[in-house]
């Protein structure tokens, strides 16, 4: 980056932490460690928990109530951000990943390589003397 690019990212973030609360990177890495902890749920084949997720307000589908476009005026006359997130909170599901299979381009057939966990074995889909 250039002297410019640093002095206006300094600016920015003056002005930034002068006028407004903020949130680091570790507090929402802890927060989300414990939402995950209180809202996991796995049952043999995936993991479900909720995680604090973030949406570049441009991407964003929802309109936000009125006192909040209000803030978001304010902020934008400070002239110190770059862009703007919403915060929500989000479902994660995660399959369990137990089995490795090999393929050849052409062919339907999964050939099986290994498998870890008691989630599902390769006896689950298919007996014991076939395949």
């Amino acid at each position: 980056k250039g002297v410019k690019d640093l002095i206006e990212l300094k600016r920015k973030m003056m002005i930034a932490y002068e006028h407004f609360r903020y949130v680091t990177q570790n507090k929402i890495d802890t927060f989300n460690e414990k939402l995950k902890k209180e809202t996991l749920t796995e049952d043999k084949r995936s993991y479900s928990y909720k995680r604090l997720d973030f949406i570049k307000l441009s991407d964003y589908t929802e309109v936000p109530p009125q006192d909040v476009i209000s803030k978001l005026e304010e902020a934008l006359s400070f002239n110190c951000f770059d862009y703007f997130e919403v915060a929500k909170i989000k479902d994660i599901v995660e399959v369990k990943d137990p089995i490795v299979f090999g393929r050849i381009n052409n062919c339907s057939d999964r050939f099986f390589i290994g498998q870890w966990d008691n989630d599902i074995s390769i006896e689950d889909i298919i007996k014991e003397n076939e395949g």
